[in-house]
């Protein structure tokens, strides 16, 4: 017979990665608050509410659409995070976004919270020009918005991410699409 206390712990387990089971250190509270924030922001941005490096309202999306969790793209980013290697992945028709902390215990949900914070960050801190359109010019320069333009695709609408503890660093990838 199974005690009340065990019955509890094994609930609990079972019930934090009942959205994508057996997908690394991912939980259902840490995917629900990385896709909040990345609807949040393009929500922000599809209504005209976001400002550029100069404080310039940036062009209303027009056609935003709304991101889904997806357990698939959620996969392939925990293969990629698992190889501690912070560099992007040749995944074929997804976008990736990369960040890592030298905090080694940090929680999850905080760890994809602050990935998709620092990555949205870029339209404040380089901007993104009075069009919001990535030209060849935007994407070549030294202080890139490439995390943000991830974010901000308008047609993207999955979105899977891995958090991975690696030796020297705590790695998040997120991988969205279609790419």
């Amino acid at each position: 017979m199974i005690s009340p206390l065990l019955l509890v712990a094994l609930l609990a387990i079972s019930t934090a990665n009942a959205g994508c089971p057996n997908n690394g250190a991912m939980t259902d509270k840490a995917r629900d608050a990385v896709l909040k924030l990345h609807n949040m922001f393009r929500s922000s941005l599809a209504r005209g509410l976001e400002k550029d490096k100069l404080g310039a309202p940036v062009p209303k999306a027009a056609h935003m659409l709304k991101m889904v969790y997806d357990c698939d793209i959620e996969n392939s980013a925990v293969k990629h995070a698992q190889q501690c290697i912070f560099e992007h992945s040749q995944t074929p028709d997804v976008g990736e976004n990369l960040y890592a902390t030298s905090a080694l215990d940090v929680d999850v949900t905080e760890a994809v919270k602050n990935a998709a914070q620092s990555w949205w960050s870029e339209l404040k801190l380089y901007g993104y020009g009075s069009e919001n359109t990535l030209t060849e010019e935007i994407f070549y320069r030294p202080d890139s918005t490439g995390h943000y333009t991830q974010m901000a695709w308008d047609t993207t609408y999955k979105l899977g991410c891995a958090v991975q503890y690696c030796n020297d660093m705590t790695m998040v990838v997120c991988q969205n699409g279609p790419a």
